[in-house]
């Protein structure tokens, strides 16, 4: 059952990398795993930006694919921070299509901002299981597998 209707979604291009992700797609994506109303701002940012807040959120001085941030979760508020040289980065050294790691990245980050995570082993076999089921439902390949080097 698509939840488009239940999504409100905006982009944020700190890097004129929209041509690469569309609003229509993201929530096509998001649609599979978005059981309740919300309202996501997607920002596109440097490596830079990416260290910043990394490092003062989670105390990790270095840039990251992305990040989750929960504002609220009644109705379902919330950023994802993706850092595009990095995700462009391991596009090119997994040998994969970089709209199927963007894919990936938005669900694994909405995953967090509805709970899920991947500190322990358990945890991240179920994470990963969800996400490979959604992405293969979207005609995605196994992120975890797929043209991996």
């Amino acid at each position: 059952m698509s939840h488009t209707e239940n999504i409100q979604l905006k982009i944020q291009d700190t890097l004129n990398c929209t041509k690469i992700i569309k609003v229509k797609d993201c929530k096509l994506w998001l649609s599979e795993i978005a059981t309740k109303e919300s309202f996501i701002t997607i920002r596109l940012v440097s490596k830079n930006e990416s260290a910043e807040l990394n490092n003062q959120y989670r105390n990790i001085d270095k840039p990251t694919n992305v990040l989750s941030f929960l504002i609220d979760d009644k109705p379902l508020v919330g950023d994802l921070v993706l850092c595009h040289p990095i995700i462009k980065a391991e596009a090119k050294e997994q040998n994969k299509e970089i709209i199927s790691h963007y894919a990936h990245l938005i669900i694994h980050g909405y995953l967090h901002l509805v709970g899920y995570d991947h500190e322990n082993d358990d945890d991240a076999k179920k994470m990963e299981a969800k996400e490979v089921r959604v992405l293969n439902k979207l005609g995605f390949p196994n992120p975890y597998t797929s043209n991996i080097m």
